[in-house]
């Protein structure tokens, strides 16, 4: 973990330890506020993608929680397709 104030205050420093470390975490007051994740020209592109995935992995995991938590991962194909009608039969209303 690095505080803020050290990347702003010392980034040499931080450039190295990201080179030793390969990803650190940056904190503001004691808490994690953001990563940094070593990359290069080589890889930015593959590591971009990387980060996406995570993050609709994520997403999908916490709309999962919220369906399960509600009791809508109980509804069937029938009723789910019913649904996006429904949906969709109000959007063409507009």
């Amino acid at each position: 973990m690095i505080p803020s104030r050290q990347l702003a205050a010392n980034p040499g420093k931080v450039w190295q330890a990201l080179e030793e470390e390969g990803t650190l975490v940056i904190s503001r007051d004691g808490t994690p506020r953001g990563l940094l994740i070593a990359t290069s020209d080589a890889t930015l592109l593959e590591d971009l993608q990387e980060q996406v995935r995570n993050c609709a992995r994520r997403a999908l995991s916490a709309v999962r929680r919220r369906a399960l938590a509600s009791g809508l991962s109980e509804l069937s194909p029938q009723e789910i397709d019913k649904e996006i009608g429904a949906v969709r039969q109000a959007r063409t209303k507009r």
